[in-house]
């Protein structure tokens, strides 16, 4: 995985999703979540898990479903829209696997949601 350091390049992690790295990574893998950067300048991504409403299965069975989504903000929009790409249907946890998810790729497609919503 490259991590792209040109200065167009300003999207990054909330502060919010960087704490949650910080508390299950080592220092060294947390330093390189903290530099990543992709995207368009005032983007900012994060790792939300939502629950869903709970669900009962035929044999009786409640289950507490929750999937985890990216989501996407222009810090500088007024109306503060946020895009969301589902990762996975469960809760993934803060390691270097989750991080890898995001790639300059993703982040295209979340700043494409993002222009289409405007």
């Amino acid at each position: 995985m490259q991590i792209n350091t040109q200065p167009s390049f300003t999207g990054k992690f909330s502060s919010k999703t960087l704490a949650k790295f910080q508390q299950n990574l080592t220092p060294k893998d947390y330093k390189t979540v903290k530099k990543f950067k992709a995207g368009s300048k005032y983007i900012k991504f994060d790792i939300t898990t939502i629950q869903n409403e709970p669900q009962r299965l035929p044999n009786g069975v409640v289950i507490m479903p929750k999937e985890t989504f990216a989501e996407f903000t222009n810090s500088k929009a007024k109306n503060k829209i946020k895009a969301r790409i589902k990762l996975a249907d469960g809760e993934l946890p803060f390691n270097m696997e989750t991080f890898k998810l995001f790639t300059e790729e993703l982040v295209k497609k979340g700043e494409t949601i993002l222009k289409m919503i405007k």
